[in-house]
């Protein structure tokens, strides 16, 4: 072997653990055994059953992939661990003798250092340290097995609970709802469908027309609000006096899907229906039974509040139902909008409620049309549990001379809506980007010339705003504001194509926690030393660079997974690298809410510091992949905006 090869091989082979421990002498006389394989991505390198492994291999660069066959799947497979630069495998199929426990593929290509079995076996029979060591990774494959196979999001310390494998999840529409479903025609007498409610004991029946085809629901409520109220006969027809429309849902839907549709419309039943036939009903109480609490039944307890320490009052309640849905667990996007759903229940709630103060108190309602909008994470649906706020208000255009009065009334207005979102638990964003700032409660008018400067004349600080306004979204609207904004943005930035360059360049800023041999890049000192930031290292990248190629495109989603899902669809990226830079944004959300839910259960104030050594193998290398694709989009965008000509 040439001595510049062996030197390299050495200096890698030192730095592995447990080698690191061995000696000079020693480490030569095992690198003077060694060999030198490459392994094209997809080659099955350890069969699972086959023969046990003849080499220990080290990967110099590239991944690999360690599985078992998946029973529930023909011909699929569950994932054990991904081993990268710096692993090794094969010492447990040497040691265990007998057909190999498990399967391992080339995930990448692979460039390995092999070294043979009788060469580890004397290493071990030496090192009684070294054999230990590669036998109890049987016991961290099994658990990598079963973190991976039962649940997405990271287990942290305390955590216990949190599981992605809950029924929430798991559990689709078809195996929770009533069924056969007890239903009827439009024209059954209210006499007899109160019997058959009766008789099933049901609260609640399904009115079908012909053919199954739902068309409302008839309800115990609707008989004690409706029909004893207001029937002059109980032979009258339910299909005066049953609810519609009706909401429904496909079986094959999840439960957290469900969830999600009951949260938004504030219902208690979903009717079930495949090809438009009702197949069965789904009913809180039946997700209560999985969630061991009504989510449903605090956002109307958010509707029905008539003031504002009555809504504040309730916010531990909101928490509560938020945390218990958010230790369940489920995808990355689903809980995200969880989250959403009920925060902008409770602003809508503010909105409202400030309105009917002001008018009560001799300040009148609204003068004129307005939107309040939701910016930055809260603008893109991607806020977890509680973070600051990002608001803003546009009004209607109005004379010169009436308009320093409007803006006064709704900077009035905007300063009691954001004191109350801090009472419910939303702190105050530091810089100020907030409606009761006169910088960002403005009309229609100057919100466009606004944006126009920032797009004709970008400065650091205006790139930074851009990152967080141009990611706006109604909360409450009176008038088109938003799409007369959006294409307002659209028709500048075609004016000033420049400006995505700058966007772009501003949008590398924050890199990937990674040194040079892909191992984290952690603080050094200070209060996290030895963590790194989740938020600016991982999903900021990733936010910033989904942003630049929406704007570029015209796309108007501001959600980060949507506007990926489009972006590939244009042909901007390959699909590959968009599912993977989704998978990466969707992995690290889940390991940042779970920081943030441990941190609120010991009491402490959540942030986004992370030590990576609290995690376990598999998610270690999760976040390094996360990392490494991060760190291609963001050659993509140094490529396609050619920000290097801005140095």
């Amino acid at each position: 072997m040439e001595e510049f090869h062996w030197q390299r091989i050495l200096e890698f082979i030192k730095a592995t653990v447990p080698f690191d421990g061995l000696g000079q002498d020693e480490l030569r006389q095992l690198v003077s055994q060694m060999e030198v394989a490459y392994f094209p991505r997809g080659q099955v390198i350890i069969s699972r059953g086959g023969p046990a492994s003849s080499f220990l291999y080290f990967i110099q660069s590239g991944s690999a992939k360690v599985t078992l066959p998946d029973p529930a799947a023909e011909g699929g497979e569950i994932l054990v661990d991904v081993r990268g630069e710096g692993d090794a495998f094969g010492a447990l199929s040497m040691l265990q003798g007998g057909p190999a426990i498990f399967s391992v593929t080339a995930r990448e290509d692979l460039i390995c250092y092999l070294l043979p079995e009788a060469a580890f076996r004397e290493l071990a029979a030496r090192h009684p340290d070294i054999e230990r060591y590669y036998r109890s990774s049987l016991a961290r494959n099994l658990q990598a097995m079963r973190d991976s196979a039962q649940c997405q999001l990271p287990h942290m310390a305390g955590l216990e609970g949190v599981s992605l494998g809950a029924a929430l999840v798991r559990s689709r529409v078809r195996e929770l709802m009533s069924a056969p479903p007890v239903v009827c025609l439009p024209a059954t007498p209210l006499r007899a469908a109160a019997r058959i409610m009766t008789q099933r004991r049901v609260g609640s029946m399904v009115v079908a027309e012909e053919g199954a085809r739902p068309i409302g629901v008839l309800s115990d409520t609707d008989f004690r609000v409706k029909v004893m109220l207001n029937a002059k006969s109980l032979d009258e027809p339910v299909v005066e006096y049953m609810t519609s429309p009706i909401h429904t849902i496909a079986p094959d839907a999840y439960a957290f899907e469900a969830l999600l549709e009951m949260s938004r419309h504030g219902v208690h039943h979903l009717v079930v229906t495949d090809h438009e036939r009702v197949v069965g009903v789904l009913s809180d109480r039946d997700l209560q039974a999985l969630t061991g609490g009504s989510p449903v039944g605090v956002v109307r307890a958010i509707d029905q509040v008539t003031s504002v320490d009555e809504l504040v009052r309730l916010h531990p309640s909101i928490d509560r139902v938020l945390e218990m849905l958010l230790r369940m667990g489920g995808a990355a996007r689903e809980m995200l909008a969880l989250v959403t759903e009920f925060n902008d229940r409770v602003t809508l709630k503010l909105l409202e409620l400030t309105e009917q103060e002001m008018e009560d108190q001799g300040r009148g309602r609204p003068p004129l049309p307005y939107c309040w909008m939701a910016l930055g994470s809260e603008g893109r649906r991607e806020q977890t549990l509680r973070s600051d706020q990002d608001n803003a208000l546009i009004f209607t255009n109005a004379p010169a001379q009436r308009e320093m009065r409007i803006k006064d009334w709704f900077l009035a207005f905007a300063g009691r809506v954001v004191e109350g979102l801090v009472r419910c638990g939303f702190p105050r964003c530091e810089g100020g980007v907030m409606a009761v700032n006169p910088q960002w409660c403005q009309s229609e008018a100057a919100w466009h010339k606004t944006f126009l400067a920032w797009v004709l004349k970008p400065s650091p600080q205006t790139l930074r705003l851009g990152s967080i306004f141009f990611d706006f979204r109604a909360i409450y609207s009176e008038a088109d504001f938003l799409e007369n904004l959006a294409l307002h943005l659209k028709e500048a930035i075609e004016t000033n194509r420049l400006f995505l360059r700058y966007l772009a360049a501003n949008a590398l800023y924050n890199r990937p926690s990674l040194g040079f041999l892909r191992q984290f890049v952690v603080e050094k000192g200070g209060q996290h030393a030895n963590q790194l930031n989740l938020k600016l290292s991982g999903l900021t990248p990733i936010v910033d660079g989904a942003r630049v190629m929406a704007l570029d495109l015209g796309i108007a989603a501001t959600n980060t997974l949507e506007r990926l899902e489009q972006i590939a669809a244009q042909g901007i990226i390959k699909t590959g690298l968009a599912e993977d830079l989704m998978e990466a944004f969707s992995f690290i959300t889940l390991l940042r809410i779970s920081l943030h839910l441990e941190a609120r259960a010991a009491g402490e104030v959540p942030d986004n510091f992370l030590d990576p050594e609290r995690l376990n193998n598999f998610q270690r290398k999760m976040l390094k992949e996360g990392f490494h694709v991060i760190t291609d989009l963001q050659t993509l965008l140094e490529q396609r905006y050619q920000t290097r000509l801005l140095m």
